[in-house]
C-alpha cells in the first residue's frame, strides 16, 4: 500500500502546477523601446547532447563540441525584452528546476503577464540549427527555445540475477574446502528514453554595431 502512495504523490509532483507571476509588474514602455531598431545582432546554435548511452541528454561538457552535440533544425527560438517581470519569471524556473534536481517537490509552470508575448520575436533555426535576430538595440535579451521531447536509444549492462562459483580452496587436515564468490549474472537490453529538454537565457547586448554570439545548449528539465 505504502508503495501504491509514493506512486500517486510522484505522479501528482510531476504534474505541473500553473503559477501566476504579478510581482514585479510587466513594464510594457521599456519592452515597446527595447524592440525598437538597433544595429545589433544575436546569433546563436541550438543543440543538444546525449550521453549515458541515451539515458542522459545535455548532461556532458558545457562547451559547445560540434563532433558530440546534435543541432536542432526547425525549432522555434523566443526574444523576449528582459523586464524586470521576464526576470521573476527566469529566477523561479531555474530555482523549480534546481530544487528537483535534488529532492521531489512539485513540478511548476509560471505565467505572466500575457503582455510579454506581444513585445517578442521569433525565429525558426536553419539546418544547422543557427538562428539570428538583427537591428537589435543594447539592453538584455531572454532567449528561449521551447521545450521538446528527445528521443534516444542505446544498450546497457544490467543485472538479471546471482550465482555462486569456486573461487579457491582450502586445504586442512579436515580435507579441501571449497571457496565460493558470488557472481552477479548480466545481460545486454535494449532502451529508448524520451527526455524534455529546454533552453532560456539572459543576454547582453552591449553596444550598437555588436554582434553577440551564443550557444544554446539544450538540457533536462
Amino acid at each position: 500500500m505504502r508503495r501504491a502512495e509514493m506512486k500517486v504523490q510522484d505522479q501528482q509532483l510531476d504534474t505541473p502546477v500553473t503559477v501566476t507571476v504579478t510581482s514585479p509588474p510587466f513594464d510594457e514602455a521599456y519592452a515597446k523601446t527595447a524592440l525598437a531598431k538597433g544595429s545589433s545582432t544575436i546569433k546563436g546554435v541550438v543543440f543538444h547532447k546525449i550521453i549515458n548511452g541515451g539515458k542522459q541528454a545535455g548532461r556532458d561538457a558545457p562547451i559547445l563540441n560540434f563532433s558530440q552535440g546534435s543541432p536542432i533544425s526547425g525549432v522555434t527560438v523566443y526574444l523576449y525584452p528582459a523586464t524586470e517581470h521576464v526576470k521573476e519569471i527566469v529566477r523561479l524556473e531555474s530555482e523549480n528546476r534546481s530544487q528537483r534536481a535534488w529532492r521531489k517537490v512539485q513540478l511548476k509552470r509560471f505565467i505572466g503577464d500575457p503582455r510579454i508575448h506581444k513585445y517578442a520575436l521569433a525565429t525558426k533555426t536553419d539546418g544547422n540549427g543557427l538562428f539570428e535576430f538583427t537591428e537589435m538595440r543594447p539592453g538584455n535579451y531572454l532567449i528561449y527555445v521551447e521545450n521538446m521531447l528527445i528521443t534516444s536509444s542505446g544498450q546497457e549492462t544490467v543485472p538479471v540475477g546471482t550465482r555462486y562459483e569456486t573461487a579457491g580452496y582450502v586445504v586442512s587436515r579436515h580435507g579441501v574446502t571449497d571457496v565460493p564468490r558470488l557472481v552477479v549474472q548480466t545481460e545486454e537490453q535494449h532502451f529508448r528514453v524520451k527526455t524534455e529538454v529546454g533552453f532560456n537565457e539572459i543576454v547582453n547586448v552591449p553596444a550598437n554595431n555588436t554582434v553577440v554570439k551564443m550557444e544554446a545548449r539544450m538540457r533536462p528539465f
